[in-house]
């Protein structure tokens, strides 16, 4: 799965975004564990860069005419909660104050948490650079009128153009966008017809779009299966250690809880067959044959041939037993 994230995504955690942090650090950590392709552009970087300042100029201009301090009418006063109200009001005035001295700081030495988790994503990711050929190939596009790009803007095709030349045949791409250079303008749900019969026509393959990074997670992987997951990865681990049978079974029918294996857990599960033999002697009883057919099979054209070995086993398996 290939999936692009443009920047007014990442900028909208610095002002009033619907997505938590942590689905971002999700889709990037199914990009680090196989689960998907996170495509990053250099153009996206650099419009990040560019209009970081701004996005939290009019986060603050907003919290900061938040009014914390109620007028009252002269006969309110004489009320017991009158008396409550203004202590709790200045209580609220202060703690506004306290936290915006340590926001400011935090924002010129670029250590908020959303500054932190972008930084890191930009630091170990793969860039795409814009070369001159993508930004005049970009151009053209502009100067024909093909979408993306909006208001004579190139970085919307610069990106797309990106996407074309690096995705592979036959793979399906998802963005996550909240530009709307990105959906028909008849129904702003579905993606721009155009864009769609491009992706197909070039690809092979479909294009979806998605305006929030939790509606993506939640359309195809209820927010969780997609993402990294810490306890299957400790299964995983656990494999390669069995001491016993009985403990591989166990290890495999919690295993057998989770829908979606990418390819890299896939190669860790075929290791552990190969160097525990409290799993590689039982991979053909049922419970772990029914397993490996169903999450490894599916694989088998990337895997090494030690590891398709021990899938034809699994195949063969389940056939004779169906069979029977």
């Amino acid at each position: 799965m290939h999936v692009f994230i443009d920047t007014n995504i990442l900028l909208n955690f610095f002002h009033y975004a619907k997505d938590e942090l942590d689905v971002l650090n999700n889709v990037f950590a199914s990009h680090k564990h196989g689960s998907a392709t996170v495509h990053l552009t250099q153009q996206v970087c650099n419009e990040f860069k560019r209009n970081r300042e701004s996005k939290i100029k009019e986060a603050l201009k907003r919290f900061k005419d938040t009014r914390f301090a109620p007028q009252f009418p002269s006969f309110m006063k004489g009320y017991e909660e009158y008396g409550a109200i203004r202590d709790l009001s200045d209580q609220l005035q202060g703690f506004q104050k306290a936290i915006l001295e340590k926001v400011e700081k935090d924002v010129s030495e670029q250590t908020l948490l959303a500054d932190r988790l972008i930084g890191e994503i930009f630091g170990r990711q793969e860039i795409a650079p814009v070369t001159k050929d993508i930004y005049e190939t970009a151009s053209m596009r502009l100067s024909l009128g093909n979408p993306p790009g909006k208001n004579k803007s190139l970085g919307d095709a610069v990106n797309w153009t990106i996407l074309l030349a690096s995705v592979p045949p036959k793979q399906d791409l998802h963005i996550i966008s909240e530009d709307g250079d990105f959906y028909s303008s008849l129904d702003e749900a579905r993606v721009h017809p155009f864009l769609r019969d491009e992706w197909k026509q070039a690809k092979g393959a479909e294009l979806f779009a998605y305006r929030t990074l939790s509606a993506f997670m939640h359309e195809h992987f209820d927010g969780v299966a997609f993402a990294f997951d810490k306890d299957k990865d400790a299964l995983i681990q656990e494999l390669r250690t069995a001491g016993s049978f009985a403990v591989t079974h166990r290890i495999v029918a919690q295993l057998e809880n989770y829908q979606y294996f990418s390819a890299k857990e896939v190669t860790r599960i075929l290791d552990a067959a190969e160097e525990n033999e409290q799993f590689g002697w039982i991979v053909t009883d049922y419970d772990v044959s029914d397993f490996l057919n169903r999450v490894a099979v599916p694989h088998m054209g990337s895997l090494s041939e030690p590891h398709k070995a021990i899938l034809t086993k699994v195949i063969n398996e389940k056939k004779e037993r169906v069979v029977a």
